[in-house]
């Protein structure tokens, strides 16, 4: 994928590299949501953990950083690299080598307006180690963003797996608006 792309996708121009990102690249806090796998399969009841999450434009991609209070004494940190190519329309999960580990198509990237707007990635994937279709819809505005994952075993609807909300860590700038 060139660099274009993906500053046009981050909500960038290629001419201001280093300048503020409207869109994904920044610092998030927010919440992961969950359904509590603890629970019977019919059950409802979702999980809530306070989430940290920074992202960061890399020469190939993107990468997230995430951060999770899960519990007393207990911090979680996980790291996604991806990659985004507009021509083909793939979104791809990579390894520390490069290596790809989840592909997904993505549909949405042509009514993206400066990085903002609504993605919805689609792929295999597995959950509790069977095969599962998945579907992640991304909502990125310009100071908050929604990633919602939903899974299917072959032949069944989609379910909610878990979602992320985050608003922008430090708030944008302020137009002098007086009440």
């Amino acid at each position: 994928m060139t660099r274009i792309a993906l500053l046009v996708l981050c909500g960038m121009t290629a001419l201001a590299q280093d300048s503020p990102d409207p869109a994904m690249v920044g610092k998030w806090v927010g919440v992961l949501e969950y359904r509590d796998y603890s629970e019977p399969a019919t059950s409802t009841k979702r999980v809530k953990l306070p989430t940290w999450l920074t992202v960061e434009g890399m020469a190939d991609g993107l990468q997230f950083q995430y951060v999770y209070d899960d519990g007393p004494s207990k911090t979680v940190t996980e790291l996604e690299r991806v990659r985004i190519d507009t021509v083909k329309a793939r979104y791809s999960v990579v390894d520390d080598k490069g290596v790809v580990k989840d592909g997904y198509a993505i549909q949405g990237l042509e009514k993206l307006a400066n990085g903002l707007g609504t993605l919805i990635l689609t792929g295999p994937g597995t959950e509790n180690d069977k095969p599962v279709a998945v579907r992640t819809t991304m909502r990125i505005g310009r100071n908050i963003s929604e990633i919602t994952r939903e899974t299917a075993p072959e032949g069944a609807a989609f379910t909610f797996r878990h979602a992320y909300t985050f608003v922008r860590a430090t708030p944008p700038p302020t137009t002098a608006i007086t009440r």
